[in-house]
């Protein structure tokens, strides 16, 4: 790979024309592989709430928007987030919906 197409090159240069107002800079990541195996959804043993609320906030909705949806509070909302990361092994609202996401939730 020459100096002028590196990784590198090619994102100074595209964000020099972002900068110039000629293009839109699409940024790719790798994501590193888990580092256990992912549970199946069906192993997680997730109550109908539980599956109600990952189903949400796997749509993107805040704990307000999912205490809203489902006639709940949102302290009940946290609750049931507490509940669901222990059963599905998250360590955070990102990795949940990464987990749901990956097991067809939407």
């Amino acid at each position: 790979m020459s100096a002028s197409s590196s990784p590198a090159s090619m994102v100074f240069m595209s964000a020099n024309t972002i900068l110039s107002g000629w293009a839109v800079l699409t940024a790719v990541t790798a994501l590193d592989p888990p580092g256990r195996p992912l549970a199946e959804a069906a192993d997680w043993n997730l109550g109908e709430r539980e599956l109600e609320v990952l189903q949400l906030l796997a749509a993107g909705q805040r704990n307000r928007g999912i205490a809203a949806k489902l006639h709940i509070s949102e302290n009940t909302v946290k609750f049931h987030l507490r509940n669901l990361y222990r059963k599905i092994g998250a360590s955070s609202r990102t990795e949940a919906m990464a987990l749901a996401h990956s097991n067809g939730l939407r």
